[in-house]
């Protein structure tokens, strides 16, 4: 048996977020026609946009259990149409998010391929496999799987990108002059963080602010702009106290310049938010939401009024950061949470009262 894949592995590893796979995640799904016209432009000029896109993650998650965010790569599966074509296929892209090259990448990128197409094989539906990767191992280019064996013989070559190649081939550096795609931002940051990566947290600071700029003023839309953030964002990351002084620039920033996207930043605090509450029972699912821009926006919150706070807070998960000593401030949100009719087993997980403090609470409050 011949299977024809560079497994090398590069050493040169790099300390990933645990969310960097959720970012990517957001980055296929909502800059799906962005993505496919810079990164796989013959694919995307076959696909009839006119037509809707469906993600199957669901469907997804029962056949490649490994689809799941956490597991340091991303698949995604997507509906689409061609043109001229009634019946539908489907897209399977697959990032490696992780700092170094995996062993049998292409055997997997075969399973996973083989696995879709058997549950819709019935109704005809064809598979195309996708992959970006990210890391920065210049000869790990893996596209191709072979099996030969007594007279068998399977080969199945897909489709690659490597982020790397945009720093290394002078044609695809150019695309990143005038970023009017918003992928081209998207691996602006991939080599920064490169670049950035055994810097002082100064230099990082520094670096991200300038990508976060450029986000703002390259003229994206509202949603490209928000979803590019939280990108840069979960790339690079910083010390709190550093964070803080970042976040209080682009609030001024946007100020300053009337930028309408209702405080970008904020925004995407409340996203982390919201994440928190929808993963409330599942693994990792409060301690994976709680970090900074949880803190950070309940901060901002208290040194503008606890009343305040909470308007901002509570749809951005404030309820772990007011744990932090602040008694009258988790008795207001108790209240808060009483009044909006939340749950009284999350209001107990959040502030840390007891179910029998939160029914006596709650029989003041609706007197």
């Amino acid at each position: 048996m011949d299977k024809k894949e560079n497994t090398q592995i590069s050493q040169n590893s790099q300390d990933i977020p645990s969310d960097y796979d959720s970012a990517w995640k957001d980055v296929i799904e909502e800059l799906f026609k962005y993505f496919l016209e810079f990164f796989f432009p013959r694919i995307y000029e076959a696909i009839d946009f006119t037509k809707k896109i469906e993600f199957l993650s669901e469907e997804l998650r029962k056949i490649v259990p490994d689809g799941k965010v956490g597991k340091r790569i991303v698949d995604v599966l997507a509906k689409v149409y061609l043109k001229g074509n009634p019946k539908y296929i489907c897209l399977f892209i697959h990032i490696e998010v992780q700092g170094q090259p995996r062993e049998n990448f292409m055997e997997r990128m075969y399973v996973y391929n083989y696995r879709p197409f058997d549950k819709y094989r019935e109704e005809g539906v064809q598979v195309i496999s996708l992959a970006v990767l990210t890391d920065e191992d210049i000869n790990y280019r893996p596209n191709e799987y072979i099996v030969s064996l007594l007279g068998f013989e399977l080969r199945m070559k897909i489709p690659i990108v490597k982020i790397i190649d945009y720093k290394l081939k002078e044609d695809l550096r150019k695309q990143l002059e005038t970023p009017v795609n918003p992928m081209a931002m998207v691996v602006k940051a991939h080599l920064k963080s490169f670049e950035v990566k055994k810097e002082s947290d100064n230099k990082k600071s520094s670096v991200k602010w300038e990508l976060m700029r450029q986000c703002y003023e390259s003229g994206y839309s509202k949603k490209s702009t928000r979803i590019l953030l939280k990108f840069i964002d979960w790339l690079i990351r910083l010390p709190d106290a550093l964070e803080k002084q970042l976040t209080g620039k682009i609030v001024k920033f946007e100020e300053e310049y009337k930028m309408p996207y209702v405080t970008s930043w904020e925004r995407i605090a409340e996203e982390r938010g919201k994440k928190i509450g929808e993963e409330i029972g599942e693994e990792r699912g409060i301690e994976r939401g709680i970090e900074r821009g949880i803190e950070k926006g309940i901060e901002r919150g208290i040194e503008k009024g606890i009343e305040k706070g909470i308007e901002r807070g509570i749809e951005r998960g404030i309820e772990r950061g007011i744990e932090k000593g602040i008694e009258r401030g988790k008795l207001q949100t108790a209240r808060e949470l009483v009044k909006r009719g939340v749950d009284i087993n999350i209001i107990v997980e959040a502030t840390g009262f007891s179910r029998e403090q939160i029914e006596k609470l709650a029989t003041e409050v609706h007197k």
